[in-house]
């Protein structure tokens, strides 16, 4: 359990970050400066919305035009902008998740999140209330925290901790910490017909010595949805990493927010839950064979 204490005294502080605002209308003119926004003072920023009350709002969309176009810089804009608001949404649950940890046993009733099971290898946890499957793993990988960033970021990796991954490919890439991923997954015994398939952005945000890769579900025109696969939404999910100094490992937290549309008998719903957190144990697999 020691292991797992980990310290909040660096994260915490300021006003809870409760979801994006919806997308302006506004026309915005991009800038690689102005998108690399201080995540503090996304955090601090009041919102008046509840995300957990909201999940719509982490679904994102833009238009049916082409971002590589040099006309379309504005819609470049709008992925930054919505990959920082996920960053940051991904980050205020990565609290919630530390607190649940930490002071579970302590005053659990005023905690957001609940531990399902802990061991030695991965904690999972499964957020209250959630309408969603909204569930989290925790767990120290014996690997740098540049290993493991580079490990998570290649799309074709996750062949060898998801056995559900059918078909993956990179759609676009908006520029070097933030690009558009197509996943099919295609498992008899979890998914029911054709199976489910996700477009999402994957945006790769270093804070102090944490990495943060938030993901969340988005729409492009290269990849429209297929009428034959149910197309499932991502809310803000994602990986924080960060280095334990002078041990050689390095602390994950994965936190996982999905729909998965249509329907799933609710054995099924419940082993899809409990899996996803445990992706963690395959990637601590991995690093230590």
């Amino acid at each position: 359990e020691g292991s797992l204490d980990m310290n909040l005294a660096s994260i915490t502080g300021g006003q809870p970050y409760q979801g994006p605002i919806a997308r302006s209308s506004k026309r915005r003119t991009y800038s690689e400066q102005s998108s690399r926004l201080s995540l503090q003072s996304e955090l601090n920023s009041p919102r008046n919305f509840d995300a957990g009350s909201h999940p719509d709002l982490f679904f994102w969309s833009l238009d049916d035009t082409d971002i590589a176009n040099e006309d379309c810089l504005e819609r470049v804009s709008d992925y930054v902008t919505m990959a920082n608001s996920a960053a940051a949404s991904l980050f205020r649950e990565y609290i919630n998740v530390l607190e649940a940890v930490r002071f579970s046993s302590v005053c659990p009733e005023k905690l957001s999140w609940k531990i399902l099971e802990k061991n030695d290898e991965v904690w999972t946890l499964e957020k209250i209330g959630s309408t969603i499957q909204c569930m989290a793993g925790v767990a120290n990988i014996r690997a740098t925290e540049e290993e493991i960033t580079n490990f998570l970021k290649d799309p074709r990796s996750r062949f060898s901790y998801d056995r559900t991954l059918h078909k993956t490919y990179v759609v676009s890439d908006i520029n070097k910490d933030l690009r558009l991923i197509y996943t099919h997954h295609k498992a008899t015994h979890c998914f029911i017909g054709h199976g489910r398939d996700l477009l999402y952005f994957a945006y790769d945000r270093k804070e102090g010595e944490k990495r943060i890769l938030a993901h969340a579900s988005c729409t492009h025109p290269k990849c429209p949805v297929d009428p034959e696969i149910q197309r499932a939404t991502l809310y803000e999910t994602g990986y924080i990493i960060e280095p334990l100094p002078e041990t050689g490992l390095s602390s994950v937290v994965y936190i996982v927010k999905m729909d998965m549309g249509g329907y799933i008998p609710e054995a099924l719903q419940r082993w899809i839950k409990r899996s996803q957190p445990k992706i963690l144990f395959e990637i601590k697999k991995y690093f230590e064979r």
